[in-house]
């Protein structure tokens, strides 16, 4: 009743997740085709991007789930 204040969890917006997703699996697929060429950096930073509009939450459900499925 008079205990601490309990905290919320933060929003995971699925589609936020999935997009995450996509990206981290685009960017190693880019890795894997040329480190050094131009889609790799074009996915580097739209990944980048993307996780910098994300929630802690919604980055580690993603990142779970890339390493589940080994990318």
């Amino acid at each position: 009743m008079f205990g601490r204040k309990r905290s919320e969890a933060e929003p995971v917006r699925k589609d936020q997740v999935m997009r995450l997703i996509s990206l981290g699996m685009r960017e190693t697929d880019a890795a894997d085709m040329d480190i050094d060429g131009p889609e790799f950096d074009k996915a580097k930073a739209a990944f980048e991007a993307a996780l910098g509009k994300s929630t802690q939450a919604e980055k580690n459900a993603a990142i779970d789930a890339l390493r589940r499925h080994g990318y």
